[in-house]
């Protein structure tokens, strides 16, 4: 039998609201309009943002719910990582036309902020925008965007770069995924 998820096919981004996720001094934040995408939670320390189409909605809770399984069969292991997260993700989507995702997360090798988009196509950045506007928010943070960016300016520069994608039309939702400073992540 099928699985119900081959029947439904990922919104493009003219569906979709503005993702932005900037790797800052501290940290990770994710930038999403709340009209047409969400920030989806997958494991510990682990978020995806995505469209609220019901193939990503659906795509994204089975991969959550997944790295959950292999979290519980590793005796001692504390969560999942990115790299599986991300394995996983690149499995559901690499038949996909039209998808479009920012995977970031910490785990023991360090922060993670990755795009996947179509056939699963993966790339690792400092900074990304996927949805509507992308290519004019993409220009934004590439003059904007600075290496070692601290919480306040980043978080500033997230708003900014969703707002021009969406015209200033919608709220802004955030996540931001701290650093872990000193923690034991044996």
């Amino acid at each position: 039998m099928a699985s119900p998820l081959a029947t439904l096919e990922p919104s493009n981004s003219s569906a979709t609201g503005s993702m932005v996720g900037v790797i800052f001094d501290g940290g990770i934040i994710l930038a999403v309009t709340m009209s047409g995408s969400l920030i989806y939670y997958l494991d510990d320390r682990i978020y995806c943002c995505a469209s609220t189409s019901g193939f990503d909605r659906e795509a994204l809770l089975d991969t959550a719910s997944k790295l959950e399984d292999m979290s519980h069969l590793i005796s001692g292991f504390k969560g999942a990582t990115v790299s599986q997260a991300l394995e996983l993700l690149t499995k559901k989507y690499e038949n996909a036309e039209g998808a479009e995702l920012i995977l970031a997360g910490e785990d023991v090798s360090g922060l993670h902020l990755l795009t996947v988009k179509s056939f699963g196509a993966q790339t690792r950045v400092s900074y990304a925008a996927l949805g509507a506007g992308a290519d004019e928010v993409i220009e934004y943070l590439k003059h904007a965007w600075q290496n070692g960016m601290n919480q306040r300016n980043a978080e500033r520069l997230a708003r900014k770069a969703v707002a021009i994608g969406n015209k200033n039309r919608a709220k802004v939702d955030v996540c931001f995924i701290f650093r872990r400073f000193g923690e034991d992540r044996s």
